[in-house]
């Protein structure tokens, strides 16, 4: 069971538990106790999607206790708060040391470990410090040229010893990888750590690490259960594990081939320097832009009028057989183009857009780019949960499909969630055209 503290990185970890045949639902929208307790025997993992990430304070707590009254009562063994693999948290926003006082209110004692690197997303932990993959180089998140500067989260420090030091007075130990390479040394350096109530942060380099952590704890949480922060990465071992040991539920086929689709809207809330590349890369191929001026937003009835003429724009150009992206930022600075505006205030927007273009354009698949604002778009969308339809082991971001019986708006619609940093160059396009030859029926 996991929380995920944005919509974008739940989808992406119900993927990786979804690639070795887990069967997966992801709570968009929180269910009642008597619906989650029904769905927790027929799936091997749900998740509830949160938008923690971009809270503070009352609200932050708000947001966790709504979702963690729920999983207590599902009394799992194994917690995983799923976590940003580029550490996104502050002692203000997003702080992971909010988190676990949460977490041990409503869970009481529970062993507490970190686990951010993915390596297949280029993320990597060495020495407890934490590394980012940017274009064709690794940088330490201190020196990386988006996340040093993040808009709400900058990452001054890549120690993530010290890091969390600013957020919480937990002790952590960090578990390096020659220790997690001998495993009868990692046994007796986390179970000690364990025992006098520290927290423990593993290196990774290579998922054999992140598979021998997993192994780890996995065998650890039945002695005492486990509340892990940890990336997609431990997911993907987990998901792994469980299915070499014959603990799933049932096999279920993984899909791995994108259909490709006549049309396509993007809506972009992301200021991420490679997203502006992506972005770039579909209007040099003809698509149609329009910028989502956030500086004309300042209050409610502005916002309604901004999400109306971005509809109308995006209608236009997709009646004419031309993909669109709607966009608050191209990447070059960093931040959002002309000002700022509260991510819950432009996903509700991009909600708005969403449901103004479904009821004039027959469009099976929309692309929502940049963690915050997506994870308020779709939660105000109406959806009650997500499936994972496809997985794609390419570029790590997924089909998945929104289940939200009775509303023909949404149900059914696939959408693709993508983080400011996923993806390559030619992102937008290859969610168009798909990995199959021919257009989709």
């Amino acid at each position: 069971m996991f929380y995920g503290d944005d919509f974008t990185g739940s989808s992406e970890n119900l993927a990786q538990f979804h690639r070795s045949g887990v069967k997966g639902k992801l709570y968009l929208a929180r269910p009642s106790v008597e619906k989650a307790a029904a769905d927790s025997r027929s799936y091997d993992v749900l998740g509830f999607a949160g938008t923690a990430r971009a809270l503070s304070g009352v609200d932050l707590d708000e947001e966790l206790d709504s979702a963690f009254s729920i999983m207590r009562t599902l009394d799992s063994p194994f917690i995983q708060y799923k976590i940003c693999s580029t550490f996104d948290s502050s002692p203000t926003v997003g702080s992971y040391g909010a988190v676990l006082e949460r977490a041990a209110a409503h869970f009481g004692k529970r062993d507490v470990s970190v686990l951010a690197a993915t390596p297949d997303f280029g993320r990597y932990t060495c020495f407890g410090n934490h590394f980012a993959r940017f274009a064709d180089r690794i940088e330490r998140l201190d020196r990386h040229p988006s996340m040093s500067c993040h808009p709400r989260t900058p990452m001054h420090e890549a120690d993530l010893r010290k890091h969390l030091a600013g957020q919480t007075d937990r002790e952590f130990i960090n578990v390096t990888l020659p220790i997690i390479r001998n495993r009868s040394a990692m046994e007796d350096r986390v179970f000690k750590a364990f025992q006098e109530g520290a927290g423990v942060i593993f290196d990774g380099l290579e998922n054999t690490d992140l598979a021998a952590v997993a192994d780890l704890l996995w065998a650890r949480c039945p002695k005492l259960p486990m509340f892990a922060l940890a990336a997609q990465g431990l997911a993907q071992q987990l998901g792994a594990l469980w299915a070499r040991s014959g603990l799933l539920s049932s096999s279920m086929p993984v899909k791995t081939e994108i259909a490709a689709v006549e049309n396509l809207l993007v809506l972009s809330g992301s200021c991420a320097l490679q997203t502006g590349r992506q972005i770039a890369a579909a209007e040099a191929a003809g698509w149609k832009m329009v910028h989502l001026d956030v500086s004309k937003i300042e209050s409610d009835d502005q916002a309604t009028a901004v999400a109306r003429e971005a509809a109308l724009k995006a209608i236009e150009g997709l009646d004419r057989g031309r993909p669109t992206i709607i966009y608050t930022a191209r990447g070059e600075s960093g931040r959002v183009t002309g000002g700022d505006v509260p991510a819950e205030r432009l996903g509700a927007i991009y909600c708005d857009v969403v449901r103004a273009v479904r009821r004039v354009i027959s469009l099976r698949r929309i692309v929502f780019s940049g963690g915050d604002s997506s994870s308020y778009a779709v939660r105000t969308v109406g959806a009650e949960a997500l499936e994972i339809a496809v997985f794609d082991e390419v570029q790590n971001c997924h089909v998945c499909r929104l289940e939200a019986p009775g509303d023909a708006e949404v149900d059914g619609l696939e959408v693709m969630l993508k983080g400011g940093q996923v993806g390559g160059d030619d992102f937008f396009l290859r969610a168009k055209a798909g990995t199959v030859g021919s257009v989709a029926a």
